[in-house]
């Protein structure tokens, strides 16, 4: 593998120093600068694997929501099991749902400096600017929400000139959207801009029994930013948020299809408000200084029909299932209080070559869960305390070449309490950083190596510690995983970027070796009191020795003419799980880890027939994956194709477009086990299906 990396990167240098293309323009093609790691910097001269979504790329897939540009980017996967693919995993880490236990993301979200991690359904994408995808550990930045990378999203700046955008579409599945926003000064000083976006549709489940859309979407984003110059050496930046989700979950059948017979579907909802005050004094001499503040409030709610289907006498050869005479009914929910709030203060050198910092972070997340099988609702409190000391320092060895040292020290407390009278806490205290070089061969490329460190806090089973005191289960097991340790991730990468001379090529190669640390993966556990009850199914999370993850990354865009332009994003990924034995005594040593699939690929190509007309076409896929750690069900490899045809003139653009245009069905999320009461509840995979072939019209008129 050296070997061909070896190759590979000197043919990548190679064709950066020769190509060109001569007599062409090359104004159109920019050069793209990202804002989430600790300055305003080049995609190309930044030492660690960075995917960037721009306006346009978020345009020609229509993406609503983040979920719907996830598949265009090298070895990043998703996961719904909920109403949107909201737990998303980077080189082959990350979340893949939740209930009961406590959140700890792996992969961090930042909408607007605000921290959404966990909170995947907030990322709608109206009036988004740039999203940036950090791959591999960002532990001196964002620390332990961001152990395998981080997500950052800018919506558009506020600005003194006077803007305006409006957004309207409409598909099939009923389904369609109207976004405004404006923005313009109050003076020479204030600038402000607000936007107002509402998504609605059917969903693209159909529950034959309530003849009802109750896998619908019904999303609503509010947000507000001001900027004020209150001097040449005083910025302060004002950021406010609102979003209110209210959409059904109704995603699982007993026989895999698109058709629900659930009496009673659950719900995926977030109502949130959110603000952020980000603020810059650079009057000193030495150098700036940062205080950032951010708060989020959310309510949160999902639940879903445990049984899948309904107990109606009325409706015998639909509700078949639910009539059996094992069969059983029931409905599990949990209702969700969380309270965020963070403080950073940072000072910085004019250069941007060195930053010290102090952060501080307090969650409060109230649960309450409402399942049938309990004889009183479960309720619990998760107040978590955490503050880092960071800092990172750029030192030149020669003019190419930076030397690039970082390092945060966190400490995470966290107390637990029930109203089964369980009062537990943990307290950790994490270091991670990053040592990396980075050298300029030329004024095309760059190369760099990284060795960084991430990591993420351990927690509380608190299902686990409320199963231990039911009749009938196995206390000393619950009792036994009781907690859950921190994980660490050492990862080490080498880098080759750069663009061709006449800037008509770019490419990004990024190779990984990634070692988790106490690894932490998401069990599950069956129990049937005899063999004629119902399952008593329960979630928890469990450490495994270690993991390994490696590979490769590739993305690069070429203008091949004036009006053909090519896009395309390559991943490969290997990973393994070392001596992790789930609940039932299976043995999953070696395996590979779940939502890991070995390849992913997204191509695209763009033709602009006319100054006015242009047509984009796209295909993407992966290879097939484990759903889960704990057992070996898989999700089946896809292949995809999307298309647009636009027409623009001046400050207006109508289009049409399809995503999944030959009605592919591949599965977001999997489970393994017995629900069906006919074959006296034996195992089978259950899946979750992506979206459909979804195609619509738009038009977009912005000044």
């Amino acid at each position: 593998m050296k070997t061909s990396l070896k190759l590979v990167s000197a043919a990548i240098l190679a064709s950066l120093s020769a190509t060109s293309l001569a007599n062409q323009n090359t104004d159109n093609l920019e050069v793209i600068t990202v804002t989430g790691d600790f300055k305003q910097e080049s995609v190309q001269t930044l030492s660690a694997s960075v995917h960037v979504l721009g306006e346009e790329d978020i345009a020609l897939r229509n993406a609503v929501h983040l979920d719907e540009l996830l598949n265009t980017a090298a070895n990043i996967n998703y996961t719904s099991g909920a109403s949107r693919g909201r737990f998303i995993q980077i080189r082959g880490i990350g979340l893949r749902s939740q209930f009961v236990d406590p959140v700890n993301p792996s992969v961090g979200l930042l909408i607007d400096g605000i921290n959404y991690s966990g909170l995947g359904g907030s990322a709608l994408l109206f009036d988004t600017e740039q999203a940036e995808i950090y791959r591999g550990p960002q532990g001196t930045r964002f620390g332990a929400d961001a152990m395998a990378g981080m997500i950052h999203i800018n919506t558009a700046a506020a600005s003194t000139n006077a803007q305006g955008k409006l957004q309207l579409g409409v598909g099939n599945y009923n389904s369609y959207n109207l976004g405004v926003a404006a923005g313009g000064g109050i003076d020479d000083v204030v600038g402000l801009r607000a936007s107002v976006y509402q998504n609605v549709s059917d969903g693209y489940v159909d529950n034959i029994y309530l003849n009802d859309a109750t896998q619908d979407q019904d999303e609503l984003v509010a947000r507000f930013k001001a900027k004020t110059d209150f001097s040449d050496i005083f910025v302060s930046e004002l950021n406010v948020h609102y979003i209110d989700i209210e959409n059904g979950y109704d995603a699982f059948t007993l026989d895999n299809s698109r058709n629900s017979v659930a009496d009673e579907p659950g719900q995926d909802n977030q109502e949130s408000v959110a603000f952020s005050l980000r603020n810059n004094f650079s009057g000193l001499d030495a150098f700036d200084i940062n205080f950032n503040v951010t708060a989020l409030n959310a309510d949160l709610l999902y639940s879903y029909d445990e049984d899948w289907v309904c107990n109606d006498a009325s409706e015998a050869e639909l509700c078949e299932a639910g009539l059996h005479p094992w069969g059983y009914s029931s409905t599990d929910a949990y209702s969700r209080e969380r309270q965020d709030r963070s403080l950073e203060l940072n000072t910085q050198s004019k250069e941007g070559d060195w930053i010290a910092g102090i952060y501080y972070q307090t969650k409060d997340e109230e649960l309450t869960r409402a399942y049938t099988w309990q004889a009183q609702d479960f309720s619990s409190n998760y107040q978590v305390d955490n503050i880092a000391l960071f800092g990172q320092l750029e030192t030149r060895i020669d003019d190419r070449t930076v030397l690039i040292t970082g390092l945060r020290a966190e400490n995470y407390q966290g107390d637990y309490s029930d109203n089964n009278g369980f009062v537990e806490s943990v307290d950790d205290s994490m270091v991670g950083g990053k040592l990396a070089f980075e050298h300029q061969v030329n004024q095309q490329a760059m190369i760099y190596t990284s060795l960084s460190r991430g990591y993420k806090a351990g927690g509380v089973n608190g299902e686990a510690l409320a199963k231990a005191r039911d009749e009938g289960t196995d206390q000393s097991f619950f009792e036994a995983i009781k907690y859950f340790d921190p994980e660490y991730l050492w990862s080490g990468e080498f880098g080759v970027k750069g663009m061709s001379k006449d800037k008509r090529l770019v490419l990004r190669l990024a190779a990984f070796y990634m070692y988790r640390d106490n690894m932490q993966v998401k069990a599950y556990k069956e129990y049937k009191a005899d063999e004629t009850s119902e399952p008593v199914f329960v979630g928890y999370l469990d450490n495994a020795a270690s993991g390994r993850n490696y590979g490769l990354e590739i993305d690069g865009r070429y203008q091949l003419t004036d009006r053909i332009s090519l896009n395309g994003a390559v991943g490969y990924l290997r990973t393994r799980v070392d001596d992790f034995v789930n609940a039932d005594g299976e043995s999953k040593d070696g395996r590979e880890q779940a939502q890991a699939p070995r390849y992913n690929y997204a191509f695209s190509a763009r033709y602009d027939a006319t100054d006015n007309l242009y047509v984009n076409l796209g295909i993407e896929g992966k290879d097939d994956y484990y759903f889960s750690d704990s057992h070996d069900s898989k999700a089946e490899s896809v292949n995809l194709v999307n298309a647009k045809i636009g027409y623009s003139r001046n400050a207006w653009e109508v289009s049409a477009w399809v995503r999944n245009m030959f009605n592919q069905d591949y599965a977001t999320r999997g489970f393994e086990f017995g629900n069906d009461p006919r074959d006296f509840y034996e195992t089978h995979t259950y899946v979750q299906f992506a979206e459909p072939r979804m195609a619509g019209v738009s038009f977009t008129y912005q000044y």
